[in-house]
């Protein structure tokens, strides 16, 4: 039984240790057919030119040791979620790093019918998480000049 316990642990540790990012996305304009993720441009501000506002992207990520890490990983997803709404373009409104968010602890007592006492404690982990918020956006192709 032990070492089905260590095996599991040592299998689930990448997973906590590099953790996900998720998304979500609400159509507020004229849905597009969905697009490449390669063919989305992310702008730090609105562009200049003009585009009609498709709906607005969420993500978050605790993927990564570092800041610029989990801000990447947090705008390609905000990048996916455009794509899936026909968006080839997505304004950065807001981007939060958050300093950590916590996943669990737990205490376990138990007793045998052999008079034996059993506890246990388990132990929680906590990740810094990024969340960015963005305009999806559609634009010509030919209007960045």
């Amino acid at each position: 039984m032990m070492t089905y316990l260590k095996c599991l642990f040592v299998l689930a540790l990448p997973a906590l240790l590099f953790g996900c990012a998720s998304g979500s996305h609400v159509v507020t304009g004229q849905q597009m057919p969905e697009l490449e993720v390669d063919q989305v441009t992310v702008f730090d501000q609105a562009p200049t030119f003009a585009y009609e506002v498709v709906g607005t992207v969420y993500a978050s990520s605790d993927n990564g040791f570092t800041e610029a890490s989990r801000k990447e990983k947090a705008t390609l997803e905000l990048k996916e979620q455009a794509a899936k709404i026909g968006a080839n373009g997505v304004i950065l409104d807001e981007v939060t790093q958050l300093s950590f968010r916590r996943l669990g602890t737990g205490v376990g007592v138990s007793a045998g019918s052999g008079g034996g006492i059993g506890t246990s404690i388990g132990s929680s982990f906590s990740f810094p998480t990024t969340e960015a918020k963005g305009t999806a956006i559609y634009y010509e192709a030919d209007s960045i000049k």
